[in-house]
């Protein structure tokens, strides 16, 4: 994911489905479209779902269900958008009168990233991969 946010730059580079239930939102999207899956160990926070499409990852499914802290969060597609600093970057968004929900916060092996609510009540993630 880290090469492909570069390679894009400073645009969508990573989506991210949110439901309480993450195997029916795998079978639901494998099915339909015809994506692979593949799961990333994510040590303490568990193991993370991700749909692929022509042997490349394509989107995470993250399971709210198993989250206490989530339990209130609907059923959603994230997106995250490429930035070359995320805290320089949240710094201006806010500036020009986002709000910081979650983070900035490090997630080893994968990079950077925080959660933001632009002026209009969207949300977006701000994401910088980590450098191999």
């Amino acid at each position: 994911m880290s090469d492909f946010a570069t390679n894009v730059g400073n645009t969508f580079c990573w989506h991210e489905l949110y439901c309480a239930n993450a195997e029916e939102g795998v079978k639901f999207y494998t099915e339909a479209f015809g994506w692979g899956t593949e799961s990333m160990d994510m040590g303490p926070m568990g193991t993370y779902p991700m749909l692929n499409a022509n042997g490349m990852s394509v989107a995470g499914v993250f399971g709210t269900a198993a989250h206490a802290d989530m339990a209130d969060v609907p059923p959603h597609w994230a997106i995250y958008i490429a930035v070359d600093d995320v805290d320089a970057k949240l710094a201006h968004c806010q500036s020009l009168g986002a709000m910081l929900l979650v983070g900035p916060m490090d997630v080893p092996t994968v990079g950077r990233m925080a959660l933001m609510k632009d002026p209009v009540g969207a949300t977006f993630w701000l994401f910088k991969g980590q450098s191999e």
